[in-house]
């Protein structure tokens, strides 16, 4: 329980810090909203695993200090869902003010040079060849934020993965002992290891899928 409660105030500072860089114009890029969204998103899952940890505390005591900080961890979730919003409303109003300039620029740079005389068109090169730079550097841009965009979600999956696999860990040491305090019998203690292989496997074969995913990214899409 101890190690999900630190697990989520990992998550909420990382997204403090996120959330600077992106508030202070340090980087605004679409890899780090997406970024963002991914660790709200496993923020949300941590939140309602230790809340469901809390309800099945024995002790009154500590069953009243779990829910202290779910009910804090609910309220910073709330906070930075509303910060997110907010910043990214920002930013897509700016990004719109510098797409209409840039448009606006073209549109004066195309009408100052006129092409009606044939030795004029060389003159209007220069333009269209600089629009065309500008095309595919943001494009460019573009796609590498979505790479990174992709990569950042992988890494989130595999880190969920992982939080899953120490649960399901905890999870059948608590059932194996909870079945030999009560004298179950052996079938039904194997019956749980074999599940918990079974689990296993199917955790390992997650990774390798996400692991396979990133790579075909980097591969074909760089």
């Amino acid at each position: 329980m101890n190690s999900l409660y630190n697990h989520a105030l990992k998550q909420v500072n990382a997204l403090q810090r996120d959330l600077e860089k992106f508030q202070s114009g340090e980087d605004t890029s679409v890899a780090l909203q997406g970024q963002i969204a991914a660790t709200v998103n496993a923020f949300k899952r941590s939140i309602d695993d230790y809340d469901t940890m809390a309800k099945k505390e024995m002790m009154d005591d500590k069953r009243e200090k779990a829910f202290a900080r779910v009910t804090k961890f609910r309220e910073d979730y709330d906070a930075i869902n509303r910060s997110f919003a907010q910043l990214k409303s920002r930013e897509e109003q700016l990004s719109h003010g510098r797409n209409r300039t840039q448009l606006l620029e073209r549109r004066q740079s195309r009408m100052t040079v006129p092409v009606e005389h044939p030795y004029q068109a060389t003159s209007a090169s220069p333009y269209l060849q600089q629009a065309h730079a500008i095309r595919e550097r943001d494009f460019a841009q573009r796609t590498g934020a979505q790479l990174d965009d992709m990569l950042h979600q992988g890494k989130a999956a595999l880190d969920d993965l992982f939080h899953q696999r120490t649960s399901l860990k905890s999870t059948q040491r608590k059932m194996l002992d909870a079945a030999n305090t009560l004298g179950l019998s052996r079938n039904v203690i194997q019956l749980i290891e074999r599940r918990s292989a079974e689990d296993k496997w199917i955790f390992y074969a997650g990774v390798c899928v996400t692991l396979l995913a990133m790579w075909a990214i980097i591969h074909y899409l760089t």
